[in-house]
């Protein structure tokens, strides 16, 4: 019945005892009258875990972290993103369509807002920077805008009623005369309706919305402030160049801004990419594109991942999207990997082979130190690429002595509050087998809530002193 054609029918289990039902990909056989086709198995998977290629060759636990990892990589996650005042952006500069996608792909579009790049991948161990689940990049790539992006982060203030008072706050650059509690920051980038103009590059050192609240004079007018200070710093470590500033009413009638930064982040080591495999890896070195191992052809590497990260975690699937994507370039077509297609191996070493390439992907390298060719073949090809948020720059902390908590006087916590590291029991336990008695007893006590109090000669009790009023109890 072909008013029927492309409808999904729904069976019982008991109806389908009765139908003729075929698999998705043994129809050909005429002598069966089907009444039925089952539905691809690819479509048993989810979203995410759709856009893996080949899928169904890799370990089920690799296929997990990738469906993890896939919401973390960046690319352009809306197009309008340069209209949107998000609380945080990420946005690949130069983001590719994969060379090797599946069915499922290419009906979400994800096609048209991509997340990675095509990148040519050597599977090496070259300087030994790379052990571990860390990856070597090419500095002639990563200048050339190999994974650069952009981070925007937006901050947000209003003018609020002050309860007590009944007055508003007011966004403007505050009066160092009449204005009392000013922060330790710049106020100089400020103009004078209390924003930075844009492009104007800061650093966390400076004020970005300049904005006061009057205070009552209780005594008599003695004191000439008028105001006390309550701007917006940029956040501890950051740095980057004001993107975008919102002005409006909410529907208090207070009026709001939102001001956007945006840095420019280029890869360094550190920071943190994966395969669509589960392969994560942090860049370990960035090699000069000379002394990068380069093929006849003079193709050179953009990343070399280790060995010894394929053959326990069985990723085969990706081997498999390279060789695949290495015949793709060649003819210049798209690769499918949608899993259970049952994809042949030995057809795309045809390809690669009448293509006058080594069928396995495997190609001679030569050193690019020393230009001499290297004893063994090594895999190389193009494989796609994720950036994921994860960047060093977001990450590293350290500090001497800093801001303390009130309740327990012990270092706050966090490095956003630009807080102490926890010297836990089992760093107390090496010093003490160390036998570094003097450092154990640094860290307990001085630098963590190191306090000192007046205690009384006769009852050993703690006393109430002040030595600059000269007064002993």
């Amino acid at each position: 019945r072909n008013n029927n054609i492309g409808c999904i029918e729904y069976l019982d289990t008991e109806e389908s005892y009765y139908k003729m039902i075929g698999i998705y990909n043994n129809l050909k056989n005429k002598s069966i009258k089907y009444s039925h086709c089952e539905i691809h198995p690819s479509l048993i998977l989810g979203l995410l875990s759709s856009l893996i290629p080949f899928s169904n060759h890799n370990q089920s636990p690799r296929n997990t972290y990738q469906s993890a990892m896939g919401k973390q990589a960046m690319g352009v996650y809306m197009t309008n993103f340069r209209q949107r005042m998000d609380t945080m952006g990420h946005i690949l500069h130069y983001p590719n369509k994969p060379m090797v996608d599946t069915n499922v792909g290419r009906l979400v579009p994800s096609c048209e807002v991509p997340n990675g790049m095509n990148v040519i991948v050597a599977i090496a161990s070259y300087g030994g920077y790379n052990q571990e689940d860390s990856v070597l990049l090419n500095r002639g790539s990563v200048e050339r805008g190999l994974f650069s992006s952009t981070f925007y982060r937006t901050y947000r203030d209003d003018e609020k009623k002050i309860q007590s008072s009944g007055q508003d706050e007011r966004i403007m650059k505050p009066d160092i005369d009449i204005t009392a509690g000013l922060k330790p920051g710049c106020y100089d980038k400020l103009e004078s309706n209390g924003f930075v103009p844009v492009n104007t590059h800061v650093t966390s050192n400076d004020i970005i919305i300049g904005k006061v609240f009057p205070i009552k004079n209780k005594n008599n007018g003695k004191t000439k402030h008028v105001y006390r200070d309550s701007s917006t710093f940029l956040r501890s470590n950051e740095q980057g160049y004001i993107d975008n500033i919102y002005v409006n009413r909410n529907g208090d009638g207070h009026k709001f801004c939102k001001v956007r930064v945006r840095s420019i982040r280029i890869p360094k080591i550190g920071d943190k990419f994966s395969s669509r495999h589960g392969q994560k890896g942090t860049c370990g070195m960035i090699i000069n594109e000379e002394d990068m191992p380069f093929t006849k052809d003079g193709i050179r590497p953009d990343i070399i991942i280790n060995p010894h990260a394929i053959p326990s975690r069985m990723t085969i699937a990706q081997l498999i999207e390279c060789i695949l994507g290495k015949a793709s370039t060649l003819i210049g077509g798209y690769g499918d990997g949608t899993p259970f297609n049952d994809t042949s191996v030995e057809n795309i070493i045809k390809l690669l082979e009448q293509n006058k390439f080594e069928g396995n992907g495997n190609e001679t390298l030569y050193n690019g130190f020393t230009g001499k060719q290297m004893s063994t073949k090594i895999f190389i090809g193009p494989t796609y690429y994720q950036r994921l948020k994860h960047m060093v720059e977001d990450k590293i902390h350290s500090r001497a002595t800093g801001p303390m908590v009130l309740l327990t006087r012990q270092p706050a916590e966090g490095r956003a509050r630009d807080g102490g590291l926890r010297f836990g029991e089992m760093e107390r336990d090496c010093m003490i087998a160390h036998g570094s008695v003097q450092f154990l007893k640094e860290r307990m006590l001085d630098v963590s809530d190191n306090y000192r109090v007046f205690i009384c000669n006769k009852c050993k009790f703690i006393a109430p002193v002040n030595p600059e009023e000269n007064i002993y109890k």
